[in-house]
């Protein structure tokens, strides 16, 4: 966990540490990329995903409106599953790209959105120019073992002037389950950080992006605006 590195943490339950600074929480033993890979091949929320395709693209497409300004514009999603946010992006009128590890979600993907480009591999494995005018990136962050290498990734592939929106769990939130290793987000390997809103704040401005912005969230998430500067 980045913002554990740069202060104190303690030990919250085994293989458990929490940043004194900003009361994000990581796992001890991240695993490796290889070990991520073998994970998420056939991914076991895929198939869920599948059947709920046309909601969870009505949704997206209600979440991604703020941006219709830059209607045109290219859009990445990042951890794309089976790419029903690529979609909505592209109702809106973007160019659209979906990047993904699995490739069981990404040969559904290809059959159910036929003229939507899949990546398939990690963030590093999409080209970083173009860039992009805006990137989508739901319930990701707290999957990767390393969030500021991840940030960098993020910032590299947005163009000065873009927008990134971000959603992740929020384990600073007043309604989360106490005690945390009761919460249903605390689930390793496949959660690996869990941030507050303080440890994505000192996340993000570290990677050079402007100070995220917040929307309220009655439910333990964030849902997370930010900007790379112009200049």
């Amino acid at each position: 966990m980045y913002a554990a590195r740069q202060s104190g943490v303690a030990q919250m339950a085994p293989d458990l540490l929490k940043c004194e600074a900003c009361g994000s929480v990581t796992m001890s033993h991240c695993p490796t990329d290889s070990q991520l890979e073998q994970f998420y091949k056939n991914y076991h929320a895929t198939e869920e995903y599948l059947a709920k395709a046309h909601k969870k693209v009505s949704r997206a497409f209600k979440r991604l409106l703020i941006f219709r300004f830059r209607t045109g514009g290219r859009c990445l999603d990042v951890g794309a599953s089976i790419g029903t946010a690529a979609r909505a992006a592209q109702k809106l009128g973007f160019s659209v790209v979906a990047q993904e590890i699995d490739p069981v979600a990404v040969a559904q993907g290809r059959k159910l959105f036929k003229d939507i480009s899949f990546v398939q591999g990690f963030l590093t494995q999409v080209p970083a120019h173009p860039a992009f005018d805006l990137i989508h990136c739901a319930e990701v962050i707290e999957h990767v073992p390393d969030p500021a290498a991840f940030t960098a990734q993020l910032y590299d592939r947005l163009k000065p002037g873009g927008w990134l929106f971000l959603t992740t769990p929020d384990v600073g939130h007043s309604k989360r389950d106490e005690p945390l290793i009761n919460w249903k987000s605390v689930k390793p390997p496949e959660h690996i950080t869990l941030f507050t809103k303080a440890g994505l704040t000192a996340l993000f401005t570290d990677a050079g992006f402007h100070p995220p912005r917040f929307r309220p969230h009655a439910k333990p998430g964030i849902r997370m605006t930010v900007r790379r500067p112009k200049t």
